[in-house]
C-alpha cells in the first residue's frame, strides 16, 4: 500500500468519532485474532494429530501381536508344526518392525517434565511478551483403538495451560517459534483475550504423550 493510501486512510480515521474509531480498532483485532487461529494453530493441530493417530495406531498393533505371539507360543508347544513356526518367526518380525518406528516416533515425542521448561524458555528468550499464567494439568488416559477390555492404557496425554501477554506481532512470533521446535506436541485449544488492548493475552492448551502417567516435576 502506497503512501498516499495511507494517508487517505489517516484523513478517514482522523475523521472519525472516537466512538467509532474504537470500534473500528476493535473490529481489526478480532481479524487479527481469527488470522492466527486459521493460519497457525488450526494447521498445527492437524499435523501433529495426524501424527499422534499414526502413534496410537503403531502401539494398538503392538498389543495385538503380543496377543497373537502368546497364543501361538501356546499351540506351538502343544502341537509344533512348521506352518505354526513360520506363522510366529513372521510375527516376531512384523513386532520387531513396529517396535523400532514406536521408538523412533517416541523420541520425537517431547516428554512431559521436559515440555513445561521448553513452553517458558520460548518466552524467556524472546522480548515483547511474557508469562501471566501457566497450569499443569492432570494425565489422561489413551485407550487404544483395538485393546481388550480392561487392559491399561496405551498413553498418557499430558498437559499444560500457559497464558502469555505481548503485541500481535510478537504472539505471531511466539507461535511461530513453538512451531519450528524439533519436537511434536498438539495444540488442543487457543484463545485470544483482547480486553487489555493494545497488549493481547494468548492462552495455549498444549498435550503431549508418554508411556507414563507419572513424571518427576521440578
Amino acid at each position: 500500500m502506497n503512501a498516499e493510501k495511507w494517508r487517505e486512510i489517516g484523513v478517514r480515521l482522523g475523521a472519525m468519532s472516537l466512538r467509532e474509531r474504537l470500534f473500528v480498532f476493535a473490529a481489526a483485532v478480532v481479524v487479527a485474532g481469527a488470522l492466527v487461529q486459521t493460519l497457525l494453530i488450526d494447521a498445527a493441530q492437524r499435523r501433529v494429530q495426524n501424527a499422534d493417530d499414526r502413534l496410537q495406531g503403531a502401539h494398538a498393533a503392538l498389543v495385538q501381536i503380543g496377543q497373537q505371539q502368546t497364543l501361538l507360543t501356546s499351540q506351538g508347544g502343544r502341537d509344533p508344526d512348521r506352518a505354526m513356526r513360520e506363522a510366529l518367526a513372521a510375527q516376531e518380525a512384523r513386532l520387531s518392525a513396529l517396535n523400532a518406528e514406536l521408538a523412533s516416533r517416541e523420541r520425537v515425542l517431547i516428554p512431559p517434565e521436559r515440555m513445561a521448561q521448553v513452553l517458558k524458555d520460548v518466552v524467556r528468550s524472546q522480548a515483547g511478551i511474557r508469562i501471566v499464567g501457566f497450569k499443569t494439568l492432570s494425565p489422561r488416559p489413551v485407550s487404544l483403538p483395538e485393546a481388550a477390555e480392561g487392559s491399561p492404557p496405551g498413553f498418557y496425554r499430558h498437559g499444560f495451560e500457559i497464558t502469555v501477554s505481548g503485541s500481535y506481532s510478537d504472539l505471531v512470533a511466539y507461535l511461530e517459534r513453538l512451531e519450528a521446535l524439533p519436537w511434536r506436541f498438539s495444540w488442543v485449544e487457543a484463545t485470544l483475550d483482547t480486553s487489555a488492548r493494545p497488549d493481547l493475552k494468548l492462552t495455549l492448551v498444549v498435550h503431549t504423550l508418554s508411556l507414563e502417567e507419572a513424571w518427576l516435576r521440578v
